[in-house]
């Protein structure tokens, strides 16, 4: 199914009956990567996918945009469906994109779960955007996946499951087109500057924060910074995990998404 936005066709789908659940993705994500989770996600929930401005089935943009503008479509697909009011999943980028939602839109959001993110583009998340927009910049697919992979999984996960990842990066090779690159381009520089921390207080919402031990990109320590500013937020960490914790540990990350959705009593860190 597809909406209009500004003129561009943004893709979503929707799963299941009951309390809506949002589900904005990560960086180089798109709603078919959520297929494995449907069946649990949306059991009880009215889950609702979305590919944002230049991921997945969504139209391409044509120039650079602010990452405000992601919230905006996520505002605008709440309202194309009748929606008043949903819980909001967003991991990595995903999850900066729930936070500005959670800012700009705070009516929307009725329960908020953060998965791999962070509130702030720290020097370290700056460059390492660098090396990625360096890396995409070369419109290849081995010289990318080689770049970006390897931080984005833990390192026991990497060496499981080896064979695994060179089958994805035979794929990025078939289909990653420069459209595809240029979009992922767009998308990093839609980060540049974010810092919310002065205005996380600001966040009412009931919030669950996912970390993961082994996260290299969005470490324990940004996940610090936003418990110590959300009082009424909520910490699972999931051992021996990385960025990708939905991929890493698929079983536990959905326990804690439900559980927290089921419950309003207080989460122990596991």
């Amino acid at each position: 199914m597809q909406f209009e936005f500004n003129g561009k066709q943004i893709y979503f789908e929707q799963h299941g009956q009951g309390e809506p659940l949002l589900v904005l993705n990560g960086i180089f994500m798109n709603s078919a990567s959520w297929a494995p989770f449907v069946p649990s996600l949306s059991r009880q929930h009215r889950l609702i996918l979305v590919d944002l401005l230049d991921q997945g089935r969504s139209e391409r943009m044509n120039s650079d945009y602010g990452q405000a503008l992601q919230a905006d479509v996520a505002c605008a697909l709440l309202e194309h469906l009748g929606v008043l009011s949903c819980n909001i999943l967003g991991i990595s980028y995903g999850g900066q994109v729930a936070l500005r939602l959670a800012l700009l839109h705070p009516h929307r959001v009725k329960r908020l779960i953060l998965a791999n993110t962070t509130a702030y583009v720290n020097p370290w998340l700056e460059d390492l955007g660098h090396a990625w927009s360096y890396a995409l910049s070369s419109y290849d697919a081995r010289q990318f996946f080689k770049t970006c992979m390897p931080l984005i999984y833990s390192p026991g996960f990497y060496a499981a499951n080896v064979a695994w990842l060179h089958a994805r990066e035979k794929v990025f090779q078939e289909r990653f087109t420069p459209e595809v690159y240029d979009s992922f381009l767009r998308l990093l520089k839609s980060t540049e500057g974010l810092n919310l921390l002065g205005r996380l207080g600001e966040i009412a919402a009931p919030t669950l924060v996912i970390s993961s031990d082994c996260d290299y990109i969005t470490p324990l320590a940004d996940q610090a910074d936003i418990l110590a500013r959300l009082p009424q937020a909520r910490q699972v960490v999931l051992k021996n995990c990385g960025h990708a914790s939905m991929y890493e540990q698929p079983v536990e990350f959905t326990s804690a998404v439900l559980g927290f959705l089921a419950a309003d009593t207080e989460l122990r860190v596991v």
